[in-house]
């Protein structure tokens, strides 16, 4: 399994914005909407074996999470941004009677939205996975020897805070794609085709 974590910062956590403008309304809920599409798309089909937390973290009341499974996944990830906003609003909506911290709810068949923090979602992966923090600096991701089970933690296009980093230090090791910083719908993409070509489930 291959769990994939990202904090969103800026994005929305109800759905207060123009699905005509994503960019401009949303908190950029569009980098999360090709991330989604990147670590789930196949040329006909989708990966199974991938999980997704979306970590929201703007306003009116942060923090949201919502987790994707492919396994489960019935509702259509198509590579058109609009179709994937349209998934993350109904959980939106979904979740907004939402008042305990650890309560999971199930939005669509795979979809699931809850109030679980960054902190929360990365002790319950800890359970069962390796943890990975993707960052420029560090080891190069094709010298890295990766069990059955590995999840990778990456920030937005703000990053992760220096707190977040200081969580992550000393329970996820630091690995990298390359030495510039480039977009999360990508780097997911690179992770999955190395995955692939080192034959990580």
């Amino acid at each position: 399994m291959r769990t994939f974590i990202v904090k969103a910062n800026g994005a929305h956590t109800a759905y207060d914005f123009s699905l005509k403008d994503l960019p401009g309304t949303s908190g950029r809920i569009d980098l999360l909407c090709r991330f989604l599409n990147s670590a789930f798309l196949l040329s006909h089909g989708i990966r199974k074996n991938v999980r997704v937390w979306l970590l929201l973290y703007g306003p009116p009341k942060p923090p949201k999470a919502i987790r994707f499974e492919g396994a489960e996944l019935r509702a259509r990830l198509n590579p058109d941004e609009l179709s994937t906003a349209k998934l993350i609003v109904k959980a939106l909506k979904a979740g907004e009677g939402l008042r305990e911290p650890a309560k999971e709810l199930e939005v669509l068949p795979g979809i699931y939205v809850s109030n679980l923090t960054f902190e929360d979602v990365i002790r319950r992966t800890l359970k069962g996975s390796e943890l990975y923090y993707l960052h420029e600096g560090g080891k190069p991701i094709g010298k890295v020897n990766f069990g059955k089970n590995v999840a990778f933690v990456l920030g937005d296009h703000k990053g992760l805070s220096n707190e977040d980093e200081a969580f992550l230090d000393g329970i996820a090791e630091r690995v990298s794609v390359g030495k510039k910083s480039y977009l999360a719908s990508h780097v997911v993409a690179y992770v999955n085709i190395t995955l692939d070509s080192l034959g990580v489930p």
